[in-house]
């Protein structure tokens, strides 16, 4: 009878809805693909360009089919098929209820992120490099009610500890945490290479002696190329970005910890530099912590204000959803998401990184959106 007739448009509503939803996972898998795909600097900005159009694309195509799915004239992925009712049996009150939230693209792709402070231990350039210290992490509410706390990781200047140890101890735990890790530690000039002599350079214990004669912008890369003759023993790489200053890149995110006689710091150009002909000097780096929703992430736990993580320290944090990607991810959603090592790196990014899969790090971020849109 008509019961039956009502189970049956019951089941038909739901197939017709799984229709739809199945070809908006085949639209997030090709997003995650061409993010994945910008996701690597053997790409231009130019290919990069083409793929977030492509992207764009996809999205309008996502949102078209969450607006228009409908049955019997009633749209059922906008969001308002909500707590529907099906009488099925023959005696009244045998009911079932469906309920379907929107697949829009301002309503699915939540990405949650957190970056430790500048302003902590973390980050402060004249931070001494005998005071560093062991964090232990304890994440709060995992599940929404338990806590879970991690291993106590040695922040120091040596091999297997700092916070890149930390980022692969919390990564382990990743499925019982729900938040994935990641560290950027890099120390950056605040002005380019000057023209002088490093007198006795140490770079993480390692005694790299005198460089001399260095020129400007390091034309000639002596000092890098010294810095980088003992990179195996220091775990620190140096570089020169587009404006001459040098960069010191930890590789395997240990601490870098800098120190040089004299008014050696004035050739390193200031910046993360200032104090190395003074006390010993080290930068722990910057620790991001992500999640794939829109739940905050909360810390605390054992010297967690040493790695810049108490909520007094100023926490870059943001959530996005995957709308997003048609804006242009600006300075918050940068810091918020790891983008800036330290202070030189957020005055180069202070406009942001441009829109969606333009930049290395938009790409990653497209990919847990795509992710947590999937789930």
């Amino acid at each position: 009878g008509q019961a039956i007739r009502n189970a049956n448009d019951a089941i038909g509503m739901v197939q017709t809805a799984d229709k739809a939803m199945d070809e908006q996972i085949k639209i997030l898998d090709t997003i995650k693909t061409k993010a994945v795909q910008a996701a690597q600097d053997g790409q231009t900005l130019e290919s990069r360009r083409a793929l977030q159009s492509d992207i764009q694309r996809l999205l309008e195509e996502l949102d078209n089919i969450a607006n228009t799915t409908s049955f019997n004239g009633q749209q059922m992925l906008s969001g308002s098929f909500s707590n529907k009712e099906f009488q099925i049996g023959a005696y009244s009150n045998t009911t079932v209820k469906a309920s379907i939230g929107s697949t829009s693209s301002d309503k699915i792709g939540h990405v949650r992120m957190e970056t430790s402070s500048f302003s902590g231990a973390g980050m402060l350039a004249s931070a001494a490099a005998q005071n560093l210290t062991e964090v232990g992490l304890n994440f709060k509410q995992v599940n929404g009610v338990n806590d879970y706390k991690i291993e106590t990781v040695r922040i120091s200047t040596s091999a297997g500890t700092g916070i890149g140890a930390l980022s692969e101890i919390i990564n382990r735990f990743s499925n019982t945490l729900g938040v994935r890790a990641s560290y950027n530690v890099m120390a950056t000039g605040g002005t380019p290479v000057q023209s002088g002599t490093v007198r006795e350079l140490t770079i993480n214990g390692v005694e790299i002696g005198t460089v001399n004669d260095v020129h400007k912008n390091d034309a000639d890369g002596r000092l890098t190329n010294a810095i980088n003759s003992v990179k195996d023993r220091t775990g620190v790489e140096a570089s020169l970005d587009i404006q001459g200053r040098i960069n010191l890149h930890s590789i395997d995110g240990r601490a870098i910890s800098v120190h040089a006689a004299s008014a050696s710091g004035q050739v390193f150009g200031g910046g993360n530099f200032a104090g190395i002909s003074g006390t010993q000097h080290a930068v722990i780096g910057r620790l991001t912590l992500t999640r794939t929703d829109a739940r905050d992430i909360i810390v605390s736990g054992v010297n967690f204000s040493h790695v810049g993580f108490h909520s007094a320290q100023g926490v870059a944090e943001y959530t996005v959803n995957l709308r997003a990607v048609r804006g242009i991810f600006d300075a918050n959603v940068a810091s918020a998401a790891g983008a800036n090592a330290n202070g030189a790196q957020a005055e180069t990014n202070s406009q942001g990184i441009g829109a969606g899969v333009t930049s290395l790090k938009g790409a990653m971020i497209v990919m847990d959106m795509a992710d947590s849109a999937r789930t």
